[in-house]
Order: structure tokens, then C-alpha cells, then sequence
């Protein structure tokens, strides 16, 4: 006999910030994936489903459908920052169907302000931090009307009070965990899947939140447990032929990677799939990557952020310059295995358009020995609990009431306007593509088109930074030359 049913979702991120383009293959919430399973095997019915990419009113439909059809007990949400708009209407259809429903929230976004949640919506309780423990618990209380004092690491409301539980401890042994529901977000055209094998990280970037939930605690799962998650989904879902690490950092621990990847090679488990990650620039060697060219590894991203020396130390990322181009250098002898990918943000406080031309002289350096074909920079988004938000509550540009309003995620725009800030991410971008010549330029500027044509026609044809910068080069050789660094005859 099932102790009842609990519907699990993430609602659509808001349009301004939604994928452009979505595929079969995209990511998926493993936190999500994971309470499924524990739920699971502690007796409960549960449906999961990840809606964060769809339409927002197909999405509601569908939510109001399975409300009507399933039945559950509790709903709970995965919230991030850019669902919270979302999640609140969520909220407000599944109450107006059946009010007796009882709702709890968790992620990132409540953890940081589950006072103010618990205060203006119809909610039982916030999880703050880590969830499978706590969930558990917390759903067998709900379904058996006890009372939520004795559980750790949750906030509720009690009258008009809200109540903070003494906080949970992290979860020290990851092995303990089963594995996450692969199958809740598995399609017949999906060939990857999504693992975590570490939690946490010990830095402390000023943009990043992750410190209040993992508070900056770096744990590992063994690589026999890892190993055993890969195997039992390729037995699973033979399909698949990519697995896509979903840690913050892999490769922050090179001894374990090494020795992840001698045992898939021992295992020739890199004959049947590849592997994607994200790395830091240090630790960096060659030793590692050697490994993982072997091991599979096709693609890996490093966070650069900026060119800036004064920008990566005010942001924390503990690199410098120096150390960026010679990870780089290092790459170098891996660029026909692995891809390497940087990702780059522009808006931070300090940002000038002299930081931008230095971001973009780094990436010059960066594509004599690795030419890259991703020119994406993003403009920083500022989440609840960052050291950049609390900067921005300082300076009195925003305050908490905003996470309550229908606005997009926002912007540090105490310098610049988002526009401005736009207008230096896509100068990075386009900037990043010309170095690669002109004949690249356009071929990749075309092929944008064809694939988005509404959005990159603006993007890059009539911003100020795009035709019209490229025909001004054209026009001043000596201008042209310095710009392009063109090599080996391209």
C-alpha cells in the first residue's frame, strides 16, 4: 500500500531567459531526480516532471491536468531565481483545484528566502539546503498530520510565525544515496544523461549562491559508485552514448578523475559512450587531460568569466590571467580529442568597456593555441544571497520585495545600463568570431541566422557592434590586421 502521492516539478523559466532552442538531449534537474527515487523507496507514488523549458501556458494546462488525473497528496517545487514567477502561479491553480493539496518548496531560491515565501504564499514548508533526507521525512509527517518541529533543515509557519528547524547536516557518504530516476526524464530520441558525482565547491565567487546550500564542502563519490551509475544506465537505456558530469567542478580533485578514468578505460566503457564536464583552469595537468582524452572525454568548459586581473580577483575565482593561458597552453595538445569551451559574463561590478577589450585580448591569446568555436558571453545575473546582490541591497538598488514582483531576474546596473551591458557581450562575441577571420565570421554568422533568424538578425546584424563594425575593418587594413591575428594562412 502506497503512503500517498507527490507530484514533483520545476515550472518554466521566464521567457526573457528561456533556451532559444531545445533539444532532446538537454539537461535535467538530477535534485529532482534523485527525491524521486528516495520517495519512491520510502513508499510513495510519485510522478516527477521538468517543465522549465516549455510554453508557460502549455506547461499550466498540463500542470492542471495532472493535478485533476493524479491526485497527489503534495506538490513539490524545485525552485530556481528565474522559475519563481512561475512557480507562484503554479501555486496559486493548484490551490484554486484543491486547496487541501499540500505544497512544499525547495532549491536554491527558497533556501535564501524562505521567510518571505512562507509569509505570502499558501505553503506547508521550505527544505533549505540539501533535500533527500529532509523530503522523506517531511512527507511522511504531512501525510500523517505530525507536527514539523523535529525535522531538521526546514522552515514553516507556525500561525503567524515562521519557524527555522536547527539546520541538517550535509550528507557525508554519497554512496548512500541511490541512484537518481534517469527514466523520469528519459525520451525515445535522448542518447545523454545527466550524473553528479561530487557536491559542493570550495570557493566563493561573488556571483555564485551554491556556498548556501553545500556550504563550500567538497564531497565525492566513490569512482566504484560512479562506475556502477554508468553501467547500470547503459544496461538500462542502451541508447545513450553521452553521459554529461553535472558537478560544479570535476576536475578539482585530479588523482580521483585519473583514476575514474583508468577504470573506464579498463572497463571499456569509452568505446560505447563519451563524456562532457565542467573543469576549472586550476587544477590543470597534463597528466589529467591526457586521461581523459583516453577515457572519453569530449568536451570540457572552463568558467573564465573575464580578461580582466582586477575583475577575477574582486569575483573570487582565485586564477589570474597568467594562469588561464597556460591551462590553455596545456589544452593545446588535447584540441583534435577534446573540445574545450570557455564561458565568459560581462556586468560585474568594476566592468568598464576597458575590461571588456581586456576579456576580449585574453581570448585572442586563448585561440593561438586553442581555436574555439563558442563566443557566447552572458551578462551576469544577480541571485539572492551572492555577494553582488547584497552589494546591490547596500547601495539601495534593490531590495527583497523584488523576488515578489513579476520581474525577470535581474541585472548590476549601478554602472551600466542592460543594454549596455548587451551590447558588451555581443562586442565579446563578435569580436571573439572575427579573430577567427572573416571568412568564418560570416559563414558562422549565417549559419546563426538560419537558426534563429529573428534573434540574431538583431543580435548581430543591427547592433552597432555588428555588419556595420565588420565593414569599418574592412574599410582600414591597418585596423583590419590588428584585429584578426591572422594565422597559419586563414
Amino acid at each position: 500500500m502506497i503512503k500517498g502521492k507527490i507530484f514533483l516539478l520545476e515550472t518554466p523559466v521566464e521567457e526573457k531567459n528561456k533556451a532559444r532552442t531545445v533539444g532532446p538531449n538537454e539537461t535535467y534537474p538530477l535534485g529532482m531526480a534523485y527525491l524521486d527515487t528516495v520517495l519512491k523507496k520510502e513508499g510513495f507514488e510519485v510522478r516527477t516532471i521538468d517543465f522549465a523549458n516549455w510554453d508557460d501556458e502549455k506547461a499550466m494546462n498540463k500542470i492542471e491536468e495532472i493535478i485533476v488525473e493524479f491526485k497527489p497528496n503534495i506538490v513539490g517545487f524545485s525552485v530556481m531565481t528565474m522559475t519563481r514567477v512561475s512557480t507562484y502561479r503554479a501555486i496559486k491553480k493548484i490551490k484554486e483545484i484543491n486547496k487541501d493539496i499540500k505544497i512544499i518548496l525547495g532549491g536554491m531560491h527558497p533556501t535564501m528566502m524562505y521567510e518571505q515565501l512562507l509569509l505570502n504564499f499558501p505553503i506547508e514548508a521550505v527544505v533549505i539546503g540539501e533535500g533527500e533526507i529532509t523530503t522523506v521525512e517531511l512527507a511522511n509527517a504531512l501525510m500523517q498530520n505530525k507536527s514539523l518541529t523535529k525535522i531538521r533543515g526546514i522552515a514553516y509557519k507556525n500561525g503567524p510565525k515562521v519557524m527555522v528547524t536547527p539546520e541538517r547536516d550535509l550528507i557525508q557518504d554519497l554512496d548512500s544515496l541511490p541512484f537518481p530516476n534517469h527514466e523520469a526524464f528519459m525520451n525515445s530520441k535522448r542518447i545523454g544523461v545527466c550524473i553528479l558525482s561530487t557536491r559542493g565547491c570550495p570557493y566563493q565567487c561573488s556571483f555564485c549562491c551554491l556556498h548556501e546550500i553545500t556550504r563550500r564542502r567538497y564531497r565525492k563519490r566513490s569512482v566504484s559508485n560512479v562506475i556502477a551509475e554508468i553501467e547500470y544506465i547503459l544496461n538500462r537505456f542502451p541508447q545513450i552514448k553521452e553521459v554529461e558530469f553535472s558537478d560544479d567542478t570535476l576536475t578539482l580533485d585530479e588523482d580521483r578523475v585519473i583514476e575514474f578514468c583508468k577504470e573506464v578505460v579498463k572497463k571499456r566503457i569509452n568505446h560505447r559512450i563519451k563524456f562532457i564536464c565542467s573543469g576549472r583552469i586550476k587544477p590543470c595537468s597534463y597528466e589529467l587531460l591526457s586521461w581523459m582524452a583516453q577515457a572519453g572525454f569530449r568536451e570540457i568548459r572552463f568558467g573564465i568569466e573575464t580578461g580582466s586581473r582586477e575583475l577575477l580577483k574582486n569575483i573570487h575565482k582565485n586564477v589570474t590571467p597568467e594562469d588561464i593561458i597556460e591551462t590553455f597552453k596545456i589544452c593545446a595538445h588535447f584540441k583534435d580529442k577534446i573540445k574545450f569551451v570557455k564561458f565568459l559574463m560581462v556586468g560585474f561590478p568594476g566592468e568598464t568597456w576597458d575590461t571588456v577589450n581586456e576579456t576580449i585580448q585574453l581570448t585572442n591569446e586563448l585561440h593561438k593555441h586553442v581555436p574555439m568555436d563558442f563566443f557566447c558571453a552572458t551578462v551576469l545575473w544577480v541571485y539572492p544571497g551572492t555577494e553582488i546582490y547584497n552589494l546591490m541591497k547596500s547601495e539601495g538598488d534593490i531590495d527583497d520585495n523584488y523576488w515578489l514582483t513579476d520581474k525577470p531576474c535581474p541585472r548590476y546596473t549601478k554602472e551600466y545600463t542592460e543594454s549596455e551591458q548587451s551590447k558588451m557581450a555581443d562586442h565579446i562575441a563578435f569580436m571573439g568570431a572575427l579573430n577567427r577571420g572573416i571568412p568564418y565570421l560570416v559563414q558562422r554568422v549565417l549559419r546563426k541566422i538560419k537558426e534563429n533568424p529573428r534573434y540574431e538578425l538583431k543580435r548581430i546584424v543591427w547592433n552597432k557592434f555588428g555588419i556595420k563594425q565588420l565593414m569599418n575593418l574592412v574599410k582600414n587594413k591597418q585596423d583590419l590586421n590588428k584585429s584578426l591575428k591572422i594565422e597559419n594562412g586563414i
